[in-house]
């Protein structure tokens, strides 16, 4: 699939990125990289629940990049996310997606506003993004890998329910410069260093 040509740069500028993830964070890595692997052998697929407390920013980040990660690397991935409780994606977060490049569409309105985000022209995926807890119905309740991208979820959610593996994943959390001359360079960062860390463990699959 070819993304939209400032995706594909940005994609291409993290790809080449790899070697400024640690060692010790390699390891999380590969080990969610090899439980990838083991549900698509047990399962013919993989399905990840990408997790943190609020289901506002990281998880959906997650979310997002780990899809576009399996679909350049052909990986039989369905990709979801939540949170301990819901509230709604945080439109920093919306306007983080817009400037890397992705095609973000409000379709339902509300407290809690549902999205579409595609990669490509050629991307049919219909897939809404709004906030839920992770035991949502919209998201699979067994044979899933959860992974955790926040400290408060990884403490609180210590074991995961219908899970077949429970990764931590943790990422700082971009709301620290929310409101601050700070804000769109922390949205950015965040949103580089989810998409380089998934693109990584795709490529280790």
């Amino acid at each position: 699939m070819k993304f939209y040509p400032q995706l594909q740069q940005l994609v291409q500028e993290l790809e080449q990125d790899f070697t400024s993830i640690s060692e010790e964070r390699k390891t999380d890595l590969n080990l969610f990289a090899e439980k990838i692997k083991e549900s698509i052998q047990q399962f013919d697929k993989a399905k990840v629940i990408v997790i943190c407390t609020h289901n506002s920013r990281r998880s959906h980040l997650g979310q997002v990049w780990l899809r576009l990660a399996a679909e350049k690397y052909n990986l039989p991935v369905e990709t979801f996310s939540g949170g301990t409780e819901a509230t709604a994606f945080h439109p920093n977060m919306i306007e983080a997606l817009k400037t890397a490049g992705f095609q973000v569409e409000k379709i339902k309105d509300g407290e809690n506003p549902r999205y579409q985000i595609n990669i490509s022209e050629d991307d049919k995926n219909q897939e809404q993004l709004f906030s839920k807890v992770y035991s949502d119905e919209y998201n699979p309740q067994e044979n899933f890998i959860a992974v955790m991208v926040c400290t408060e979820a990884d403490g609180g959610c210590p074991f995961v329910a219908g899970s077949v593996a429970r990764i931590s994943l943790p990422y700082q959390d971009p709301k620290y410069a929310d409101g601050t001359s700070e804000e769109k360079e922390a949205y950015q960062k965040t949103l580089k260093e989810i998409g380089r860390e998934m693109l990584y463990v795709a490529a280790q699959v």
